[in-house]
């Protein structure tokens, strides 16, 4: 499966987005989440996970670097 992994370019944290389980670091990779969202991902946001399954969550776009133009 080719998934397409995002790169943080800045911390994400939970005072920031309150949704996410944990703080998230500068440099962290995450995968793009391809399955249905059922419209609960703005559109600001990139409905992200950490291997490309459920469980998903949402991640402010600006804060992510494609990781094939990070290379």
């Amino acid at each position: 499966m080719n998934r397409t992994s995002y790169i943080l370019i800045r911390p994400v944290d939970r005072a920031e987005c309150p949704w996410l389980d944990r703080d998230f670091s500068r440099g962290e990779r995450v995968y793009r989440f391809d399955g249905a969202t059922y419209g609960c991902v703005s559109p600001s946001g990139m409905a992200c996970s950490l291997d490309g399954e459920t469980p998903f969550f949402e991640l402010p776009r600006l804060a992510l670097l494609d990781e094939r133009l990070a290379a």
